[in-house]
């Protein structure tokens, strides 16, 4: 039963199989039939259609020919016969003009000409033609051609110059620069040389010529004064000029040798150079502006500025003398070396405040090492059970020291500038260490003492400030200044510390009365006497300005004044020579 039915499917399928093709195969052969049948129809629409159109075409196209074979092809043929004509004629021309050669060559020349008119007057027609083909080509080349030529061509002004051609410049500013360039390289105070400002000149092709350099027609302007013009060296300095040399090695000498003046050049560690930007130009130059070695050396040295010296007045300091003429201290002390350590300067001292100047500097830059001090610093610590007066070192300072490397810049052998290229630390130093105390101190006047900084300026302050006279001065016998008699008393008025220091007296002192005495850094000493009361302390640090107690007439005193001494070197000395009233 199941082989069966195997074999009963197997039959169905290969029917429904054939149906399906012929299905195909029909609808196929339905459509090629239907488009065969479509195109042999439409071709033959096609050729009853062009017949048509070759009907109504046909005598434009006959005439169109007969046209083109009577106008074009029939004279192309009668031309192209006549122009072979004309060519074969040329191995004959050229056979006379070799029987020409053999001759001489004016022989050439001449059967070139007879050829050429008996061309023209045999081929007039010919020639005509081509002309008419190739003339308007031929024009448009040559007009291409030229324009061409002449946008590529470069233009310039042939210059002459008081009846000289001098040559070819590239504009009028060539020349206008050139002549100016002249005027500088020409010491003219006789009038003698002058330049001419329009000079005459002509547009001209350049072609392959090279115009001048504005240097060059410098040059040339200049040789046209003759004997008065001469090759030489100029120098100039800060771009004016100053003078020329005929050689140029002499000139470099005299330079060097200003140089060699202010430094050692066997020493490596040093190279000068000129302050001043110094320039050498070789060229023409008057005559008259050329001079030897010597005169030029001196002009070169020459002072420019004068030596300015000041005598120190009554009061003056180092930092009040460099303000009055607009220097710093450091710049006083370079021009003044006596008073390179200190600050003490005394009444009819003579400083230097400019020193001379020549008209080329010269600049020394050095490279040194030398061993500095490095400070140490100072720590403070405070102590609420000791007096605020009092104070104790812990730790004493020591100074560290370095190697220091700089460039020093000298200007006509004076320091001015220093530039620290390292620093290498070869002791380290150490910190001090003061305890100071805290707890309150009271005065002889009853106020609670206050501590100042103790700074010593070196410039002192009138002491009292509510006064400037004097009811007497310094001399022999009154070794101080007795500040009173003013429109209003200075009774119970302030006296103050003429500068900063430390307070080493505070009380009553014989014929004194109440009585101050303050040390300070720089080794002087001030009192103030005859005191009302005293606001200080022994052991106090006061600042400059702060005030030490109040006028009065104590002790050895005929009425209430500040009796103030200045102390130097165990000596009373004119405090006028420190304050002024």
């Amino acid at each position: 039963m199941r082989f069966k039915f195997i074999k009963k499917n197997t039959v169905s399928s290969s029917r429904r199989g054939a149906a399906v093709e012929g299905w195909l195969s029909a609808i196929c052969t339905a459509v090629y039939r239907y488009h065969y049948g479509v195109g042999i129809h439409t071709m033959r629409l096609m050729r009853r259609y062009m017949r048509r159109v070759w009907r109504l075409i046909a005598p434009l196209v006959l005439y169109l020919t007969r046209l083109w074979r009577r106008f074009v092809l029939l004279p192309a043929r009668r031309m192209m016969r006549r122009f072979a004509r004309m060519f074969a004629a040329f191995p004959g021309a050229y056979r006379e003009i070799r029987a020409a050669a053999r001759q001489n060559g004016r022989a050439v020349f001449a059967c070139i000409g007879d050829l050429c008119r008996r061309a023209v007057r045999r081929y007039q027609d010919e020639l005509r033609i081509l002309w008419g083909f190739f003339g308007p080509v031929v024009a448009a080349v040559v007009l291409v051609v030229t324009i061409v030529a002449w946008t590529g061509t470069d233009f310039c002004l042939a210059l002459e110059y008081r009846g000289q051609p001098l040559g070819l410049i590239a504009s009028e500013t060539s020349y206008a620069a050139a002549s100016a360039m002249a005027q500088e390289r020409v010491m003219n105070e006789d009038d003698s040389f002058s330049v001419e400002s329009v000079p005459q000149m002509a547009l001209k092709v350049q072609g392959r010529k090279t115009v001048m350099t504005d240097a060059q027609l410098c040059d040339a302007i200049l040789r046209t004064a003759g004997d008065a013009i001469s090759e030489a060296t100029g120098l100039y300095v800060n771009g004016d000029f100053v003078g020329a040399m005929s050689a140029r090695g002499e000139l470099e000498s005299v330079l060097d040798g200003i140089k060699d003046t202010y430094y050692d050049k066997s020493n490596k560690n040093q190279r000068a150079e000129f302050v001043q930007d110094v320039e050498l130009v070789d060229g023409l130059f008057p005559t008259s502006t050329v001079s030897g070695a010597s005169v030029l050396h001196n002009d070169l040295v020459r002072e420019t500025v004068v030596k300015k010296t000041y005598t120190v007045q009554a009061g003056d300091t180092l930092s009040t003398i460099a303000r009055k003429h607009d220097m710093t201290t450091s710049e006083l002390r370079a021009l003044n070396t006596a008073y390179a350590n200190t600050d003490m300067v005394h009444i009819g001292d003579v400083l230097t405040v400019r020193r001379p100047q020549s008209f080329l500097q010269v600049k020394v830059i050095k490279t040194i090492e030398y061993t500095e001090q490095i400070d140490y610093q100072t720590q403070t610590i405070y102590n609420d059970k000791m007096y605020v007066t009092e104070s104790k070192v812990k730790t004493k300072g020591r100074e560290g020291s370095q190697v220091v490397k700089a460039e020093i810049t000298y200007v006509d052998g004076v320091e001015s500038g220093r530039a620290v290229l390292s620093r290498t630390v070869t002791k380290q130093p150490v910190t001090r260490v003061v305890e100071r105390g805290t707890k309150k101190v009271t005065s002889q006047s009853g106020g609670t003492v206050v501590q100042g900084d103790g700074v010593t300026t070196g410039s002192m302050l009138w002491p009292v400030p509510s006064c400037h006279n004097m009811s007497r001065g310094y001399f022999r016998g009154h070794y101080a200044l007795d500040i009173a008699n003013g429109p209003v008393t200075v009774r119970n008025k302030p006296a103050v510390a003429a500068d900063g220091g430390t307070v080493v007296y505070a009380g009553w002192y014989y014929d004194y009365g109440y009585y101050v005495k303050i040390r300070h850094s720089n080794g002087l000493y001030t009192t103030y006497a005859h005191l009302m009361s005293i606001s200080v302390v022994k052991g106090q640090s006061v600042s400059r300005g702060q005030q030490v107690g109040r006028i009065g007439s104590t002790g050895n005193s005929t009425g209430p004044h500040l009796h103030f001494e200045v102390i130097k070197n165990g000596v009373r000395v004119n405090p006028l020579n420190y304050v002024r009233p």
